[in-house]
């Protein structure tokens, strides 16, 4: 190879090798980024769906996130997990108290078939509740026999679907369920699991929900 030549591959394969190590051709190439992104989005999600049900007085726990962002979600956000965590808690956000309150009628006697409802709305982005039906006996303000009727499930319209995993009893008057919520947000599929409890008291046959 002469020597104009030598010099002329010499540069091509620097130049390669500079454009190859740029952190704009790696995050291309990469898809350590992209789990990253994931990662990060899932954990500042939770984190600001528990600090909105906090503020709003709601009785949820989340858990189990997963979110498979693609890769042109990240180019759209920049990279910012926190901002793409941001843009989906904001609809929650938006909902109004009143959205909070569904009306009850428990004015049985002896046995008789009940359902919990608890407001979902946060975090599933909607005005949707998370139900469970449930038969319940009770004799002077006390509650003899209980149980549940097939799997808890969604009523209203939400952005996220809930797929019920179980329902149980905590004590004589609490009932909870847990499910998943699963969407597709900006392309990929963000899941994350949430356990509901709803609180119920007794009247001397029957029982009676808080609002919740």
């Amino acid at each position: 190879m002469n020597l104009h030549k030598k010099i002329a591959f010499t540069t091509v394969l620097v130049a390669i090798l500079a454009f190859s190590g740029t952190p704009s051709a790696m995050a291309s190439t990469s898809g350590h980024d992209r789990s990253a992104f994931n990662s990060s989005a899932e954990v500042a999600l939770q984190e600001k769906l528990s600090n909105i049900a906090s503020t709003n007085n709601l009785d949820v726990e989340f858990g189990e996130f997963k979110i498979d962002a693609p890769q042109s979600t990240i180019d759209e956000y920049h990279g910012d997990a926190n901002l793409y965590a941001e843009s989906i808690a904001k609809a929650y956000e938006e909902d109004t108290a009143s959205n909070t309150r569904e009306t009850k009628n428990a004015s049985t006697r002896g046995t008789a078939t009940y359902t919990s409802s608890v407001f979902s709305g946060v975090p599933a982005g909607g005005a949707c509740w998370v139900k469970q039906d449930f038969r319940a006996t009770v004799t002077n303000y006390k509650v003899t026999s209980k149980s549940l009727l097939g799997s808890s499930y969604q009523t209203g319209v939400c952005v996220f679907q809930w797929s019920p995993n179980y329902s149980w009893f905590e004590g004589n008057l609490n009932v909870l369920s847990k499910g998943t919520f699963h969407a597709v947000v900006k392309g990929g599929p963000v899941s994350f699991a949430a356990t509901f409890k709803a609180f119920f008291h007794t009247n001397k046959t029957s029982l009676y929900q808080e609002f919740q």
